[in-house]
């Protein structure tokens, strides 16, 4: 077998990682300092360092300033539940009984990000109305989530404002049909990566703890009328989609294809 061609550093990390997931190394332990590093593993300066790097930016050590780096008491780990048509602000939510859940949402109407433009098919001095909410549960943060809408699509109508008027927190779907637009697929991206600092403070984590992403648009055709950002602590939440099956078929409810849960009527 033929030398390996990984990085150095990787022989560190993933032996680290390893012991912080196995509880070799508790929340609260003293990580190997870069010097114990470089003599228990034989490598350079360099590949240490990274190695603390990385394990800082994923969220599983801390440093503290004039003592070391420990392992992260991290919160236990729990399910958020995909839809919750009782509470149509919500994308994700928390099992019944674990707490209290409420929104704070902003709204306004702006020039949107090139990415949203291109993905919602807007011109580059198109509007879109933009609503950031911010879910907690129990008073603490849960999950980030920024929406995006045409404003020319609901502008001068009771349903212009996801959070206002008679239509407020009906959901995106009840919305757009007040525009004469019937949404008829909901589809979500998923992917993980380091959180931002904005993202961190909102959900009070260190920097650059990973995050999932939930990219999630509605669709009339293939037209998306609504798309949506929702950032959620990747080690502190299991996302669970319950998808149902028509009894005697064996099918999807609704399709033959996997696309989006049944009944997934939510602004973000």
């Amino acid at each position: 077998m033929g030398a390996t061609t990984n990085p150095v550093y990787l022989r560190v990390l993933e032996d680290l990682r390893a012991q912080i997931r196995d509880g070799v190394l508790e929340p609260g332990a003293r990580v190997p300092s870069r010097n114990a590093i470089i003599a228990r593993y034989g490598v350079g300066e360099t590949a240490a360092k990274h190695a603390l790097q990385v394990l800082t930016s994923e969220g599983l050590i801390e440093a503290r300033a004039g003592s070391g780096s420990y392992v992260r008491a991290v919160p236990a780990t729990c399910y958020l539940e995909h839809d919750r048509p009782h509470f149509p602000g919500s994308p994700f939510g928390l099992a019944e009984g674990r707490a209290v859940m409420s929104w704070e949402h902003q709204t306004q109407q702006l020039h949107p990000p090139r990415h949203v433009a291109r993905r919602l098919g807007l011109a580059e001095d198109g509007l879109v109305t933009m609503t950031r909410y911010l879910l907690s549960a129990g008073g603490s943060p849960v999950q980030l989530a920024t929406s995006y809408e045409p404003a020319s699509l609901t502008a001068h109508s009771a349903a212009a404002f996801p959070e206002e008027g008679p239509f407020a927190g009906r959901g995106v779907v009840e919305r757009m049909r007040t525009a004469g637009l019937a949404v008829d697929q909901v589809v979500e991206d998923i992917s993980v990566r380091p959180s931002l600092s904005a993202e961190a403070a909102s959900l009070e984590m260190p920097p650059g703890t990973p995050v999932l992403i939930v990219v999630r648009d509605h669709r009339v055709g293939q037209r998306v009328v609504e798309t949506s950002e929702i950032v959620v602590c990747a080690d502190r939440f299991i996302l669970r989609y319950r998808i149902p099956v028509s009894p005697g078929t064996g099918v999807l409810a609704g399709d033959s294809a996997i696309a989006a849960p049944a009944g997934a009527v939510v602004p973000a």
